[in-house]
């Protein structure tokens, strides 16, 4: 009878526990970029516990939504490594934390990448890139794309111009403050 009692009153507490508090939006989100295996992210979550796996996505219409790579965050940087030296998550918030990162043997591929990180769980429809004249905004939405809330930004800046157009195209929504 004890235990009987013992198990319902854990069950009565977990349902009246308040439910998980949920990041803020600039913490669920950030940039990556690498070469090969190894490469860093860039983000305003705090994260202490390492390894920690990720998944980096390329949104689109301006990348090729290629597949997701995986991998892990091994270790707190000093500085943004070299693939972000010229990216921005949340322009206008403090300064973003960097963190190295290890992609898994099964998601490595050959050459440089970059993308997106989502820490949590997030509708893969609500991230969306797209092409200014000289590089690529990263955002995330509440809902659809440019018909919803934004919720985050990130952006990889190129030393020249590009010529956007088209679909890949950004929207003053895209980057409004």
């Amino acid at each position: 009878m004890q235990t009987v009692l013992a198990v319902f009153l854990a069950m009565g507490a977990a349902a009246s526990a308040p439910a998980a508090k949920q990041a803020p939006a600039r913490e669920s989100y950030g940039l990556a970029g690498g070469q090969e295996k190894v490469g860093c992210v860039m983000t305003h979550r705090k994260i202490t516990r390492f390894p920690m796996p990720v998944t980096i996505v390329s949104p689109g219409p301006a990348y090729d939504e290629s597949p997701p790579l995986r991998g892990q965050v091994v270790s707190a940087l000093s500085k943004p490594c070299e693939w972000l030296k010229a990216a921005s998550v949340t322009p206008g918030e403090p300064a973003a934390k960097a963190y190295a990162v290890r992609l898994d043997k099964a998601s490595w591929q050959e050459g440089a990448w970059s993308g997106m990180v989502a820490f949590d769980a997030v509708a893969p429809g609500s991230l969306r890139a797209c092409t200014s004249m000289e590089g690529i905004h990263l955002t995330a939405w509440k809902g659809k794309p440019l018909r919803s809330a934004r919720l985050w930004h990130g952006y990889f800046w190129f030393d020249y111009e590009l010529e956007p157009g088209g679909a890949e195209a950004c929207k003053e929504r895209d980057f409004a403050e």
